[in-house]
């Protein structure tokens, strides 16, 4: 197997440690979805600490997106796996989920311990601003990188902005990125020197034994969750075990997908709960730095205290993690091939354009709000022209929004 420079010296120097402590407070920070945790990762490691390169961020936006599983979580599994193989991609999955997930377990303590709701918190108000910012820099910054004034690239960027500003639709997402492999493949957008064969020979996609193993024992998750396999079962951790485990391995396109289909199993089937609790679930969930399934943490707790959240959240990020590991075991022993090249460098130019779709749709929210539009355009100034970390940035926005919410 071919070693790049990047994956030979940086994994002498970065330790577990430094993984697990830049992930937590990445992940202390990353609200706003998948594409602003992405913006601070690219902003942090690749651009300030020097210890991922922005191509290896593209290839697991790429790969994470037709993957099972919340988008943000499995990109840093395979960024942690990149560096430091299993052990890193367990620790930085550990690093970036605990600062959302612990809030969460807080939020679902004083809900149902005192009736907390979401409502009056305004700390949030600018958040929205400084993130669509963000994302936007990181968005301009990474097209100058990858696609820049080259032709072919630029119409596959171009065709997913206007393509995704109209049409929502995650099949559409994943159509752009077969499209975008595709056009690699056929127009040779690879950049790499060809050291190695064009074609498809060598490519080996066989898992190793444990990998085989494991695959076959998600999929038979999987299947019991189809099935219903858990009404059988009357232990609860049992239920909880299989029906969340199920729900990570059928989950593509990010949770918004999973919403409805979650309401329906939760409220309307197993009736664990009422439909307000539902929905400030999925209100909490919102104003945690983490992905909307840290709901799991919330329903979890309902249904057995601080055990089944603690279950739940394992179950619901832990099953699509694996899958990525295994994939990114794959993908490691096969990136150097010119075929693989080819692929990635057309899938890159398709997610800088989803990149730039996701901070335009914040940002649209708010287009009537003078206030949050001049935030927006501060804040990516503050960005892209003077380099200022979106740690800092989205703590500024979080403080401001204290004092200006207790002013009001």
């Amino acid at each position: 197997m071919a070693v790049t420079l990047e994956t030979a010296t940086v994994r002498e120097t970065i330790s577990l440690r430094y993984l697990f402590f830049t992930f937590l407070k990445i992940g202390t920070v990353s609200f706003g979805g998948h594409m602003a945790l992405i913006s601070v990762i690219q902003r942090e490691m690749a651009e300030k600490d020097k210890t991922i390169s922005a191509e290896a961020i593209l290839d697991a936006v790429g790969i994470a997106s037709l993957l099972p599983g919340p988008m943000a979580v499995n990109v840093v599994t395979y960024l942690g796996y990149h560096l430091k193989g299993k052990s890193g991609a367990l620790v930085s999955m550990l690093g970036i989920l605990l600062p959302a997930c612990t809030l969460m377990l807080v939020l679902s303590w004083a809900y149902f311990a005192y009736s907390f709701t979401s409502e009056g918190v305004g700390s949030m108000y600018f958040v929205p601003a400084t993130v669509a910012a963000i994302i936007l820099s990181t968005g301009a910054q990474m097209y100058q990188k990858e696609v820049g004034i080259k032709s072919l690239k630029l119409v596959l960027c171009l065709t997913t902005i206007l393509l995704l500003l109209f049409f929502k639709s995650y099949f559409l997402t994943v159509l752009l990125l077969l499209a975008g492999g595709i056009a690699g493949v056929l127009l040779k957008l690879g950049t790499e020197k060809k050291t190695q064969t064009g074609s498809m020979a060598g490519f080996s996609l066989k898992p190793g034994k444990a990998a085989g193993w494991t695959l076959a024992l998600l999929a038979l998750i999987e299947v019991s969750f189809v099935a219903n396999v858990a009404r059988y079962f009357e232990n609860i951790y049992i239920k909880i075990s299989l029906i969340f485990s199920g729900i990570s391995l059928s989950l593509f396109g990010g949770g918004y997908v999973m919403i409805p289909i979650m309401q329906a199993l939760f409220v309307d089937d197993l009736k664990w709960l009422l439909k307000q609790e539902f929905v400030d679930a999925i209100a909490f969930s919102q104003i945690t730095p983490g992905p909307i399934l840290v709901s799991a943490t919330f329903i979890g707790y309902k249904l057995a205290g601080v055990g089944g959240a603690l279950l739940a959240t394992a179950a619901i990020f832990i099953p699509s993690a694996i899958v990525m590991i295994v994939i990114s075991g794959i993908f490691e022993k096969n990136k150097h091939r010119q075929f693989l090249q080819n692929l990635l460098s057309g899938i890159k130019a398709v997610v800088v354009g989803m990149i730039l779709v996701a901070g335009v749709n914040i940002a649209q929210g708010f287009a009537g709000d003078y206030l949050l539009v001049g935030v927006t355009v501060i804040v990516f100034v503050l960005s892209y022209r003077l380099k200022v970390s979106p740690v800092y940035l989205i703590l500024l926005s979080i403080l401001s929004g204290i004092s200006f919410y207790s002013w009001q």
